[in-house]
């Protein structure tokens, strides 16, 4: 057993035992729902304890902060999160779920890695092995990550203060508005240590698809204009011109792993490898009975609608989750079929995948290597009756990160163009996700069987790796 196992294995029992104090886990949990899906970090996530994040957190600053920063030739990197802020989009994903979404928190990625959903962060490169890690303003969860807390402000170090008052003593030094407050004394703090590049979480090049999933659109650009404003004039004009954009080093520092984040990814997936469908009632039982999800039905189509009654037939959900019709003890010899594409899809990704490339690159490599195989690739999830042979399956590909709300590196024609430039880095966590568009001729021109496979999965120095079993054969819903 080679190092990096051992550590792996440690870990695993490590971080089971703490699951065994039920006290430490996340009382909201999301039923029915792999919080891997939502993100290992995530408020639902049951499985992400206190121990854990704040010891991912710590590993994070020791190993993959003084990387990033250096890489990128940041020498101070301030982070605003500013509070106020929610994610919509999640929101309607609870909500289509019926779930409870009252305790979301605010949008920044880097919460979760921070310990804060509002402060004033500042990251700077001193020299040696570590980052110098101060909140300059705010709350953090995990103090003890940090070198200084709140140790700079000139207001907090006020003791006992309250705002109004602190305004009445120093009406001089009272900021235009109340989000001033939060950088007084910084540009004394940030001259001390005279960084020539000031990466600060704006972004520059980096956008989004229209429709795009990426809601966080706070991952680069996360300081309001408010906020870079008093940013401005706190830092003055000689440090306020070292500002750069700190979009890239952004995208690196979440996309890279430590070993204690992998596990948790393969614990947290626990939930859905473990979780099957109740008995259905057919004619009865509604999608909403099963917890949501999707139907898939015999001519490709689908549904989301949770009064949707289940029937005989129908594929449900993520893999391959066939209703057997009455009398049936098995499925359909076209469901079989399927099964067997999307095992041979697999494999073709099981070969190819690998550490190296950007997810353009290897997009286009398995487009390639599934064409040779006999399928037909397709740009989008729809069966495009004018692709080519009639009798070939299709397969459309969007393998998206998995674990911190943001789908990059992604593979996958989807997205705007800086999903696909990033390289795939070395313990990568995502989603293998396919879509599988099997035609059945003998049913009529344009009918087809249609599955989408979702599967979590790493990316080592061999290759994919899958933390939990995948999607191993056809299951059976009585």
């Amino acid at each position: 057993m080679n190092k990096v196992r051992i550590v792996f294995a440690f870990f695993c029992m490590l971080f089971l035992v703490q699951e065994s104090d039920a006290q430490t886990r996340n009382p909201e949990a999301m039923p029915g729902i792999s919080p891997a899906y939502y993100g290992m970090f995530s408020s639902s996530n049951p499985y992400a304890t206190v121990d854990m994040l704040d010891h991912i957190r710590r590993e994070k600053f020791d190993l993959i902060l003084p990387r990033v920063m250096r890489e990128h030739e940041i020498d101070m990197w301030i982070h605003v999160i500013r509070p106020w802020t929610w994610s919509g989009n999640e929101h309607r994903r609870l909500e289509h779920l019926n779930l409870n979404y009252s305790n979301i928190d605010s949008t920044d990625p880097l919460r979760y890695e921070f310990g804060s959903n509002a402060a004033v962060l500042v990251f700077t490169d001193r020299g040696g092995d570590r980052i110098e890690r101060v909140v300059y303003e705010g709350e953090v969860t995990d103090a003890g990550a940090y070198d200084i807390v709140n140790g700079q402000s000139p207001f907090i170090n006020q003791e006992n203060y309250e705002i109004m008052d602190y305004v009445k003593k120093n009406p001089d030094k009272v900021p235009e508005s109340e989000m001033g407050y939060r950088f007084m004394g910084l540009g004394e703090f940030v001259a001390e240590r005279d960084p020539k590049r000031i990466g600060v979480n704006y972004a520059e090049e980096l956008s989004l698809a229209e429709g795009s999933e990426t809601y966080t659109l706070a991952l680069t650009d996360g300081i309001s204009y408010a906020d870079h404003l008093h940013l401005t004039k706190a830092l003055g004009d000689k440090y306020a011109k070292r500002m750069v954009s700190a979009e890239h080093m952004i995208l690196d520092y979440l996309s890279r792993r430590v070993i204690s984040e992998i596990v948790l990814f393969g614990i947290s997936d626990l939930d859905r490898t473990e979780r099957g469908f109740p008995d259905i009632e057919l004619g009865v039982t509604t999608l909403g009975d099963l917890r949501g999800g999707y139907v898939r039905h015999a001519d490709g189509s689908e549904t989301d609608d949770r009064d949707y009654v289940i029937q005989g037939g129908d594929l449900v959900g993520m893999g391959i989750n066939y209703v057997l019709r009455k009398g049936e003890t098995g499925p359909s010899p076209e469901v079989e079929k399927l099964w067997e594409e999307t095992l041979r899809v697999r494999e073709i990704l099981r070969e190819n995948l690998r550490v190296g490339p950007t997810a353009g690159e290897m997009c286009d490599l398995l487009a390639r290597k599934l064409e040779e195989a006999g399928f037909i690739y397709i740009d989008r999830d729809q069966y495009d009756i004018n692709a080519g042979d009639p009798e070939k399956t299709q397969v459309h590909l969007d393998m998206h990160a998995m674990g911190k709300g943001v789908l990059a590196p992604r593979i996958s024609p989807m997205g705007p163009r800086w999903h696909w430039d990033i390289k795939i880095p070395l313990l990568h966590t995502w989603a293998v996700e396919y879509m599988v568009h099997m035609p059945v001729p003998e049913w009529g021109p344009g009918q087809h069987l249609y599955t989408c496979i979702h599967d979590d999965a790493v990316i080592t120095e061999r290759g994919m790796e899958y933390p939990n079993p995948p999607f191993n054969e056809i299951q059976l819903i009585r």
